[in-house]
């Protein structure tokens, strides 16, 4: 792997980089999954604030997912060290799903879902009495920052026949590698290049891929599902589906990812009117080579790319549309935050 960087950046000085700090992961701990997690979570500046200013919830004790992510964060930014332990976040995600025997002790297991439960546990945290589907309270950082609120609906455009709506929430938007590849041919077959705003475009048709249903009123036609977003999220996070743990779609995917991303793209249809002039840019990556995670983030203050990978944090020299295209990991998720409203 480090032969891999040098060819594609030279590492910049760790004496630059005042506020990043790299995470221990011991021979045996495998923590490289949590450890890439909870670096794109310290880097959304807008989420890394909002914590901060949260101090009543719903504590566990040992369990307390918020009391370990708050602790690192503190760290973080007070620590005098280069190195930090995350041994209190591992703990609590153990205690919190060892009945689901899930994130447990010296096990790998998958970041994109730890991201994904870090993020519904701070929600429990702090609205222990509300729904993960149905929160609307405004101390809610979870729901505030990074709840896509969706409903789905099958519409027949032949008879004109619709399927109830069906309201859900996502923190994740989930993806099939397979199925986008499928879309990114289809499209080079048109033109000999992808535009660079059009990812959420093929997000969206690689989601449509396959997914038929009949028609509600039995009329005889097969019809798509439409997704409908009814809010303006300002952090959305694509999770990347592969089918296998080796891939040779991996340079398509990396290929195929956009610097920015269209909400109006991403779903069939957007009600919010702030998301349907929002435009978002890549701010995070969290990637998987050989039993291995990494993250890469972008830190706002230095306006620059950083790479993460445990104890080793390196600044990214060249610009991230390039050095993506040399990477030899496979992308698990890419998160966008809110720059502005046009």
């Amino acid at each position: 792997m480090e032969q891999c960087l040098k060819k594609s950046y030279q590492p910049g000085s760790m004496l630059s980089l005042a506020l990043t700090k790299g995470l221990i992961n011991e021979p045996g701990q495998n923590s490289c999954f949590l450890n890439s997690a909870v670096q794109v979570l310290w880097q959304l500046d807008i989420f890394r604030r909002s914590l901060r200013q949260l101090s009543g919830h719903f504590c566990l004790g040992d369990a307390c997912i918020f009391c370990a992510l708050k602790s690192i964060f503190s760290q973080f930014q007070q620590s005098r060290e280069r190195v930090l332990p995350s041994d209190s976040l591992r703990n609590a995600l153990a205690e919190t799903f060892k009945d689901e025997q899930r994130f447990q002790l010296g096990l790998m297991d998958d970041a994109a879902e730890c991201f994904e439960n870090i993020l519904e546990k701070i929600h429990l945290h702090i609205e222990s009495d509300s729904a993960t589907d149905s929160c609307t309270s405004k101390s809610c950082i979870t729901h505030q920052k990074f709840a896509m609120m969706l409903y789905e609906q099958f519409v027949c455009r032949c008879c004109g026949a619709s399927s109830d709506p069906h309201p859900f929430t996502e923190f994740v938007h989930y993806v099939s590698t397979t199925a986008l590849c499928q879309q990114v041919d289809r499209l080079l077959g048109k033109t000999e290049r992808l535009r660079s705003d059009m990812f959420g475009e093929l997000l969206q048709a690689a989601n449509n891929t396959g997914d038929l249903r009949s028609c509600p009123s039995d009329c005889g036609q097969s019809i798509k599902i439409r997704r409908v977003l009814m809010n303006c999220p300002e952090i959305v996070t694509i999770g990347f589906v592969w089918d296998a743990e080796q891939s040779d779609l991996t340079d398509d995917v990396i290929r195929a990812i956009g610097p920015r991303l269209n909400l109006t793209g991403l779903f069939n249809r957007v009600t919010d009117e702030n998301a349907k002039r929002s435009e978002l840019h890549l701010v995070g990556m969290i990637c998987f080579s050989s039993k291995h995670y990494s993250a890469f983030a972008y830190h706002t203050k230095s306006s620059k790319w950083m790479f993460f990978d445990d104890a080793t944090v390196k600044e990214v020299r060249i610009p991230l549309s390039l050095f993506t295209l040399t990477m030899c990991w496979a992308v698990m998720t890419s998160t966008y935050r809110l720059i502005h409203v046009r």
